[in-house]
């Protein structure tokens, strides 16, 4: 027995199994789960259960996303008195079940309950995230005692995380459509269920309880004054309008892209592709985050969110199948630098803990509520018109991000604070509602 153990503390983790690369995973196949089905949902309702109103598909979405926002602060709540580990695992233990019942489900809104269901298991997983900003950008700081890049990077990874699990996900969900008995491939997202709960218990469990930091050698991090209520009031509204914008145009334009696609002629597989376009352009532009962050500023996201917005128009636009990639690809290297950019701003206005990010995330979750309904609404006139609401809700946030509110100087006779380095184990200097989800999605 270790030491650690004798004393009742937890194993280090094995060196082959890194926290960030184990939270990595954990993010990436959480992605791939939930969002796998997301742009085949009309499709599998009117193959399962003979229902193809677009509306069902808008009420679906609206009372997972419903349920979700519930159960995040309520799993909030409980990782303020158990292990993260713990957590996790019985959320996905539960999840098992449920999705084992799923493909099963005899009606639409038997379906649509067990998934809601699933959601408020799986939800547990959430935690995953702000302990890998947290682990991220410790270690980066570490690395490159430069806390501002350190913030990027994680923000970057993230994001390149977001992508690459959104591309392996559409895959999936095609692949699943694609057999003879669909049923049997929505119940088999159980096994990815039990893959996470061992992936879980075998390294999160390990990980020390607390890490206390070296002030003498701890790298320094950027102050964030003090600033009264009333002068915070600006920034924190406008975090709010761009990130309710953002969020919105990237849902109100999923549910039936397939469905467009297909009507231009792409057939199933195609419109798989053509609906993961838009990461692999995404994917292209993030390794040049950092250096357009540098050169661009606050002008990087009005520049590259007016370019998202030219992609949607021109998918709105396109006549044929060469168009509709055109502006796939076009709307995805923007997406890139915008979706880095949004994050960004987020934590320069609010920091990454406290009321300030509670207050701020809550309202971006309506643009999540709202965007199924509008999406919904407005294809029943034309199956292109979700892409020219997408690209309204991106030229919205162009404008918002336009306002300059400079951020406070730090007092002079402070000096700058040592980093806190937080415990991947829970959810650190954060009250229990401020779990943002990678990817607000809960569409399957």
């Amino acid at each position: 027995m270790t030491p650690a153990r004798q004393a009742g503390g937890a194993a280090p983790a094995r060196p082959g199994l890194p926290l960030r690369a184990v939270l990595i995973a954990v993010i990436a196949l959480y992605l791939i789960a939930e969002t796998a089905l997301a742009p085949f949902l009309p499709q599998l309702f009117d193959r399962l259960y003979g229902v193809d109103d677009p509306g069902a598909t808008g009420l679906y979405l609206w009372i997972c996303r419903i349920v979700g926002l519930v159960a995040l602060p309520l799993w909030g709540l409980a990782a303020r008195r158990r292990p993260l580990h713990q957590l996790v695992v019985t959320g996905l233990c539960a999840a098992a079940v449920v999705d084992l019942c799923l493909g099963l489900a005899p009606s639409y809104a038997a379906y649509t309950a067990l998934s809601a269901a699933s959601v408020a298991a799986n939800a547990s997983l959430l935690l995953a995230y702000p302990a890998f900003i947290a682990e991220h950008t410790r270690k980066a700081t570490e690395e490159q005692s430069d806390p501002e890049h350190a913030e990027l990077a994680a923000v970057r990874s993230i994001v390149l995380v977001i992508h690459l699990a959104g591309v392996a996900a559409t895959l999936v969900g095609a692949g699943v459509l694609a057999l003879p008995d669909p049923r049997l491939g929505v119940s088999a997202f159980a096994v990815v269920d039990v893959v996470l709960a061992a992936l879980i218990v075998r390294v999160l469990r390990r990980l020390p309880a607390d890490r206390k930091p070296d002030a003498a050698t701890a790298p320094e991090a950027p102050v964030r004054a003090a600033v009264p209520l009333r002068r915070r009031w600006p920034l924190l509204v406008q975090a709010a309008l761009i990130g309710v914008a953002f969020d919105f145009a990237l849902s109100v334009a999923r549910p039936f892209f397939t469905e467009f696609a297909e009507d231009l002629g792409s057939g199933s597989l195609g419109g798989a592709v053509l609906f993961f376009l838009p990461s692999l352009g995404a994917l292209a532009t993030l390794p040049l985050a950092r250096r357009c962050h540098d050169r661009f500023g606050p002008r990087l996201l009005p520049a590259a969110a007016l370019v998202s917005a030219a992609g949607f128009l021109w998918q709105y636009a396109a006549d044929g199948l060469p168009a509709l990639v055109a502006g796939r690809l076009l709307a995805g290297l923007g997406l890139g630098l915008t979706q880095v950019a949004v994050e960004m701003r987020m934590f320069h206005s609010t920091g990454t803990a406290g009321p300030a990010f509670t207050a701020v995330e809550t309202v971006r979750s309506a643009g999540l509520l709202a965007a199924p309904l509008v999406s919904a609404a407005v294809v029943s006139h034309d199956l292109a018109l979700p892409l020219t609401v997408a690209a309204a809700g991106l030229a919205c946030v162009a404008v918002a991000s336009l306002t300059r509110t400079p951020r406070p100087a730090p007092p002079p006779d402070r000096a700058p604070a040592p980093v806190a380095a937080t415990a991947p184990a829970g959810l650190p200097d954060r009250t229990p509602v401020t779990v943002p989800a990678p990817a607000k999605e809960y569409d399957r």
